[in-house]
């Protein structure tokens, strides 16, 4: 009697989960077929950069003057290019528990408070001009965020001129009103599929998004319900496959809608629960498969000890007198720090990267310098082993974060096998596949994306196999739908211990 009642509970929770989560399963089902072509609109996308191709090539002014802050302040960040018509430092450090940051006016020293309308409009005039467009550029709005530049790693360049390229692609461009940066790009395709994507299926609605914990608490546990949901609606489908006495055969006692669903979700019910599961490890909640400690704190001794301005001042001065020198056209000077020194990375829109020591001279990213990288990497000398890398291997690959190949692949066997991957030209730390990273390649990427096959096998797959799920979830929030218009009550459901005739 106990165990009959627990089983109508167990129904009776199904159906009252798929009314009310069964139309965001079907969202997601949807618009995870359209992000199989259309993904999230960003200035950075496969391999173009679209903000670097559209930057300036620099002017070095005949005398550089620095921003005046105390010597004993640590670099953070900087990187040289144009704004408007003037060279620019774009800075952040910090001094004891001080921090700074700014957009400097090479020629005078001085900070740049605030971009203005007239300097974000010629950023994009030249961004015109690189890229060859057709169009003039028009400001439409001084704005905070929509739902392209809702997240969070765009807070500290809001607000943003809004402006329209008028191209016959509509780009439309976010340029900040704080570093004169093109911040994000769209275009009148990447928007329409964006809102039939990406924005409804990771629930990237501006009021939701812009407060971060509580969309992560919102992601997480709708998407745990989705797996209780699936995994009662399993239980329940078993239950009640029976056999029929006329054949002996197993069938469904349910007709019309509910048949389908039935038997739909008996075979795609386990790949339902593969993607609601999936979509839950996409947040790595409460600290599951993030990089662990030992991984920061190898990536803290390649790095060495932070850069003082007392010695990264005359460093960016020799990068003046080289930038006047050097006939090569060169659009972004971008200071990065490791082994405790300077080192500059040198950028030209066809791609090219160079990197340079403190005194303005070349110095690649050559095997002495990979060889001491695993070193330090790996915590003790000879620890650890380097190859250039012009494939992808399992963790490192077309269509995860930081992917570009070839790379430099410092393996660490004592750190658990784990793997650095650093950029052949500049050494900068591209990825650490740690044990954290090497679950969330198979509990998210791998259960998600299906990215362990080639195209276009993968999207043929993704396709059927979406269509099926999709079915299960349309059909689920159909009946939904129709229990709710009935007020609630159920339809002519056979009973759980009914036999089949």
């Amino acid at each position: 009697m106990i165990k009959a009642r627990l089983i109508r509970y167990v129904f009776a929770l199904h159906r009252w989960m798929g009314v009310t989560l069964g139309l965001l399963m079907l969202l997601w089902c949807v618009t995870g077929v359209v992000m199989i072509w259309n993904p999230y609109p960003a200035v950075t996308l496969g391999d173009r950069d679209y903000r670097l191709e559209g930057l300036a090539p620099i002017v070095a002014p005949d005398r550089m003057t620095l921003p005046a802050i105390p010597d004993t302040a640590t670099l953070s960040s900087a990187r040289i290019e144009m704004l408007a018509n003037r060279s620019v430092i774009v800075m952040a450090w910090r001094d004891g528990e001080e921090s700074g940051r700014g957009v400097f006016d090479l020629t005078t020293g001085a900070k740049i408070d605030e971009v203005s309308e007239a300097d974000a409009l010629v950023v994009a005039s030249t961004y015109v001009e690189r890229h060859k467009l057709a169009g003039q550029p028009t400001v439409t709005r001084l704005m905070e965020r929509d739902e392209f530049v809702v997240a969070g790693y765009f807070n500290a360049q809001r607000p943003f001129y809004e402006i329209a390229l008028n191209d016959p692609e509509q780009t439309v461009l976010y340029v900040s009103s704080k570093t004169g940066q093109i911040a994000q790009r769209t275009t009148a395709s990447l928007r329409f599929w964006s809102w039939f994507g990406a924005i409804p299926h990771w629930l990237y609605f501006t009021e939701l998004r812009r407060d971060t914990p509580l969309w992560t608490q919102v992601i997480i546990w709708t998407s745990l319900a989705g797996c209780f949901l699936t995994v009662i609606g399993m239980f329940a489908g078993l239950r009640q496959l029976r056999r029929r006495k006329s054949t002996g055969k197993l069938a469904s006692p349910y007709r019309g809608a509910k048949f389908w669903h039935h038997m739909i979700g008996l075979a795609f019910g386990v790949l339902v629960l593969t993607f609601s599961f999936s979509g839950f490890t996409s947040m790595q909640p409460w600290g599951w498969l993030e990089s662990g400690p030992a991984a920061g704190k190898a990536a803290d001794r390649y790095i060495g000890k932070p850069v003082t301005w007392a010695v990264a001042k005359p460093a960016l001065e020799a990068q003046a007198v080289a930038l006047r020198t050097i006939s090569r056209e060169r659009s972004l000077v971008t200071f990065t720090g490791t082994e405790g020194r300077p080192w500059f990375i040198w950028q030209s829109v066809d791609g090219a990267r160079r990197r340079l020591d403190a005194n303005g001279q070349p110095a690649p990213f050559d095997d002495a310098s990979r060889e001491r990288a695993a070193d330090l990497l790996a915590g003790q000398k000879n620890a650890a082993r380097f190859e250039l890398m012009s494939a992808a291997d399992e963790y490192y690959y077309p269509g995860a974060s930081s992917s570009d190949l070839p790379v430099v692949r410092i393996s660490a066997p004592a750190m658990n096998d784990t793997r650095f991957y650093l950029d052949p030209d500049t050494g900068g730390l591209r990825f650490i596949a740690d044990d954290g990273a090497k679950g969330f390649r198979i509990w998210h990427m791998a259960l998600h994306t299906f990215d362990f096959m080639g195209s276009p096998i993968r999207e043929i797959l993704l396709v059927l196999v979406m269509l099926g799920v999709t079915a299960v979830c349309g059909l689920g929030a159909w009946m939904g739908v129709k229990k709710l218009a009935r007020g609630g009550k159920l339809d002519n459901t056979p009973k759980t211990e009914r036999p089949v005739s």
